[in-house]
């Protein structure tokens, strides 16, 4: 559910939008995204990577809440393009994990 009923504008903070726990959007913050308009002009694989990297609970989850924040939908609607494109990224990501 959304935290307002009205559309998101690109001063919202980043703690009402969609999706987005308290926890992540305080990530968000100490990443320097504070603002829905901050999120929206990031590459959110980079924003999620970014998390994943400082915070190990981070889950392809987190992806989709960050994507549904952007498009301002429920995360379980994102389109099956968008998760096969992670999906595929943690594949190469465990890969290389490997090599290190």
């Amino acid at each position: 559910m959304p935290k307002t009923l009205t559309p998101p504008t690109s001063d919202t903070p980043v703690n009402e939008l969609w999706n987005l726990s308290e926890l992540t959007a305080s990530w968000l913050i100490d990443d320097g995204i504070n603002t829905y308009g901050d999120l929206r002009k990031s590459d959110l694989v980079e924003v999620w990577l970014s998390l994943k990297k400082q915070h190990k609970q981070v889950t392809r989850l987190i992806y989709y809440a960050l994507w549904g924040a952007v498009n301002d939908c429920h995360w379980n609607k994102i389109p099956e393009k968008e998760k096969d494109k992670l999906k595929k990224l943690q594949v190469i990501l465990k890969k290389l994990e490997k090599l290190v």
